[in-house]
């Protein structure tokens, strides 16, 4: 959908196939004369579709142009695969899939990429592509959700990244637990001193995980940092991480996750973190 000055353009992805006038009123957007579709505003990058007389609604979303330093014709070199894919089986853009007559296309509209399926040389699906890089590529499939699809190296070696599918506002779970996250509250205790608070928990990119632990000398008042603990984590699911340290293994389950937020529970007791 494009709006110009007088009109609301409709696409087919890159064919225009209607065009219809419309008027902003309020906090909406009325299309077509006879008002047959409003559209809110949820927020500058989203509105929000209601029919007359139907209590479903369909959001829409903002296009974003792709994050990628990769010029069409590396990422065309690239061969992903559907992590879901039990049998792993990969594909390359604008070749057919293996096992399988369809054929995955990287089209584009002006900044964004889309990845498009075709079978018999007509277009089914198209979704627009968030990020791409050698490891992986984040297909938005609907305005809450993304998809990740992994990449293979030249040696034909599968990516190793998180694969969660549901993302918190518009950014996946993988991408949102990024970076370092500091102690802030633990359920059942009292409240965390500012040496303990200086504890926190990096999450990287590459699946690896640090522990760096801070705690105060009662005998002098000093705040002393501990040995870092490192391991591994994956996001086994849309509210829980296995993290491995110290050849142990334990289940966080995410109770809730913002971009600067982050409840677990882990040893029975809520651990709040937040990142700066």
């Amino acid at each position: 959908m494009q709006f110009t000055k007088d009109s609301l353009i409709i696409y087919n992805l890159d064919k225009r196939i209607d065009a219809k006038a419309y008027r902003v009123k309020d906090n909406g957007i009325n299309i077509g004369t006879n008002q047959v579709l409003v559209l809110q505003f949820v927020n500058p990058n989203r509105l929000r579709a209601e029919k007359d007389r139907s209590n479903g609604s369909k959001d829409i979303v903002r296009l974003k142009p792709t994050e990628t330093k990769l010029t069409s014709v590396e990422i065309k070199k690239t061969a992903y695969y559907f992590s879901n894919d039990d049998k792993k089986r990969s594909f390359k853009f604008n070749k057919p899939n293996e096992g399988s007559e369809k054929i995955f296309k990287l089209e584009k509209i002006d900044s964004t990429y889309f990845l498009s399926q075709y079978k018999n040389n007509k277009r089914g699906k198209s979704a627009p592509i968030e990020s791409i890089t050698p490891k992986k590529l984040v297909v938005n499939i609907s305005a809450e959700k993304s998809m990740v699809l992994l990449g293979k190296d030249s040696d034909g070696n599968m990516a190793k990244t998180n694969t969660a599918f549901t993302s918190i506002g518009d950014m996946p779970i993988a991408e949102a637990i990024l970076g370092k996250w500091y102690y802030k509250r633990i359920e059942g205790r009292p409240p965390l001193s500012n040496c303990t608070k200086k504890t926190f928990f990096h999450f990287k990119e590459d699946l690896s995980l640090e522990t760096k632990p801070y705690a105060e000398n009662f005998s002098n008042g000093n705040c002393i940092a501990g040995s870092p603990i490192n391991g591994t984590y994956e996001i086994i699911s849309d509210d829980k991480i296995k993290v491995t340290q110290n050849n142990k293994t334990e289940i966080w389950k995410i109770q809730s996750l913002t971009k600067t937020k982050l409840v677990v529970e882990r040893d029975g007791r809520a651990l709040t973190l937040t990142k700066e």
